[in-house]
């Protein structure tokens, strides 16, 4: 953020709900500030920046569409997935899941002794990986989201 300000889980409770919600929301906002779509890169600066609320960002008619219309391309993705392609996602999907898991007990340790969890501007990580020219990578998790 370009006065070094970004908002803490704390501030977007009032979406979020509870604790958790709000880390992965603000995983969510860092992510999409780096994302490939201009639109969704503007609201969540300006929500990181606190020159917007989520709750504001999530109802304004552009944002929103912004996020339904990646919602959609990840679900024609997913449905467009071999059952082998799928099988590796749900592999990669549970090693990252291990992975954050991992990352968020040594992120509350490093809150119970005062640092920083995630500096500003550093990229977070998923299961998916891009591949291929389509803009959309990688594989449908196993689970609730496998094959059908």
């Amino acid at each position: 953020m370009p006065d070094g300000r970004e908002v803490d889980q704390a501030e977007l409770l009032d979406v979020a709900k509870d604790e958790d919600r709000a880390r992965s929301l603000l995983r969510a906002l860092r992510t999409l500030s780096t994302g490939p779509d201009p639109k969704l890169r503007e609201m969540a600066r300006g929500v990181l920046r606190g020159d917007l609320t989520a709750q504001q960002a999530f109802t304004d008619p552009e944002y929103t569409a912004a996020l339904f219309s990646g919602a959609d391309k990840v679900r024609r993705a997913g449905e467009q997935r071999s059952d082998a392609e799928a099988r590796e996602a749900g592999e990669r999907f549970g090693e990252w899941q291990q992975a954050r898991r991992t990352e968020d007990e040594r992120e509350d340790q490093g809150e119970d002794q005062g640092t920083s969890r995630t500096a500003p501007g550093q990229q977070p990580t998923g299961p998916w990986r891009h591949s291929g020219t389509g803009g959309l990578g990688g594989s449908r998790p196993a689970g609730g989201f496998g094959p059908r």
